[in-house]
């Protein structure tokens, strides 16, 4: 009897050991460890209590679908491959070392394995067999938690250095937007660009050529995103070095979008074009010649409620390094409004149908569009409500001193 109780309080002893244990480890298992380390800490804490000389444990590799040898003391090398596919993880799991006891490590829903721990046997002759079948149970539901809770942790991580580089692309994309207009008397500029996405893919630019006059540009890269960025900033560089021939008199505005052309089909993939409009507007003279390839077509607002849709005179940029482009002229009236915009705009959903050439006509015909502030109404064209928009998109207008 007296036996009895004494290996009663033996077991009872061991248990609340072994609970106090579990307890104090789980709040040693923090995210910041990492899966790794984690595995580490939970394979140090089980040998140190169990008196165990020997130990291993896989790892979910979700990059490679399998499962990575993290850990390894004692076993030998030879019987413990590097890595599992799921096949021989699970096969393992059925006949690994024999001198082994295995944990596997179970996701939350029961569906899958996260790992596997391996612990040879214990040196202690006072440990139970029952009691640490059920501590390592319980430590391997713990692990488990502490596994998915350390990805979540780094995932969010990633996330959130993801978001930080994104932010900074997106200031630099910003900064290669003009930062200011010239200013002309009788004329006014104003634009609003609005990626859909953190960076995105259209550019639009006005540059002084002297003498009154400037060079527009509207351009937007096929695609959203990352890569529609970088070719947009590739091409503003293209352009910036080609209007400083422009300027000198070196080129004509024909001979600048033809090399333009020529350039980006040297350094972009086939299937990376660019749609855009390059002209230049003589702000004395009212005239305006430019190159259309491939892009929405302008529109010229006049004080009558008449509109002129500028013609397209070529394809996109980047596809035919010798494509014969087009320039067309024409003359702009006291009064003229002129609306550059991708297909952001065009093809934005305006209640249930698409923005489309009506809406075009409708914005120039619009009276904010001729009384106030021309970049504030353009904000508040892109920016409102009954209007729905999937892609980038950009707004470029240019309001002539009306004659009344």
């Amino acid at each position: 009897m007296a036996s009895t109780t004494q290996e009663l309080e033996t077991q009872l002893s061991q248990e609340r050991y072994a609970l106090s244990s579990l307890l104090e480890f789980a709040r040693t298992l923090t995210p910041d460890l990492g899966p790794k380390g984690i595995i580490r800490s939970v394979l140090r804490t089980v040998m140190g209590r169990s008196l165990i000389k020997e130990a291993f444990a896989y790892l979910e590799d979700p990059t490679s679908q399998g499962f990575e040898l993290v850990n390894l003391a004692g076993f030998s090398t030879s019987s413990l491959r590097p890595f599992l596919n799921t096949e021989a993880f699970e096969a393992t799991l059925m006949g690994g070392p024999a001198s082994a006891t295995l944990v596997p490590l179970v996701s939350s829903d029961g569906r899958s394995y996260l790992g596997l721990l391996g612990f040879g046997p214990s040196i202690n002759p006072n440990l139970r067999d029952e009691t640490e079948a059920v501590y390592l149970a319980s430590l391997a539901a713990l692990t488990s938690i502490a596994l998915t809770n350390a990805w979540l942790f780094e995932r969010e991580k990633e996330r959130e250095r993801l978001e930080s580089e994104l932010g900074l692309a997106r200031d630099i994309q910003q900064s290669l937007l003009p930062q200011g207009f010239p200013e002309i008397d009788g004329v006014e500029f104003a634009a609003v660009s609005r990626p859909s996405e953190w960076v995105g893919g259209d550019y639009y630019d006005i540059i002084s050529l002297g003498d009154d006059s400037v060079l527009v540009c509207i351009a937007d890269v096929v695609g959203k995103g990352i890569a529609a960025a970088l070719t947009m900033s590739n091409m503003q560089a293209a352009l910036r070095a080609l209007v400083g021939i422009l300027r000198g008199g070196h080129l004509s505005l024909l001979n600048v979008v033809k090399e333009l052309n020529r350039l980006m089909c040297e350094s972009t993939a086939p299937d990376r074009f660019i749609t855009a409009v390059i002209g230049v507007l003589d702000v004395n003279r009212r005239k305006f010649e430019c190159v259309v390839c491939g892009h929405p077509n302008p529109a010229i607002g006049l004080e009558d409620e008449q509109i002129i849709h500028i013609e397209s005179t070529g394809i996109p940029l980047g596809i035919v390094p010798t494509f014969p482009y087009e320039s067309k002229s024409y003359s702009l009236p006291k009064g003229a409004l002129l609306l550059f915009y991708t297909d952001g705009l065009s093809e934005a959903k305006y209640g249930q149908s698409m923005v489309g050439s009506q809406g075009i006509e409708e914005v120039l015909r619009h009276p904010a569009m001729r009384e106030g502030d021309l970049g504030e109404a353009l904000r508040q064209l892109v920016e409102s409500p009954r209007i729905t928009v999937e892609d980038d998109i950009t707004v470029l207008a240019i309001r002539f001193e009306s004659s009344r």
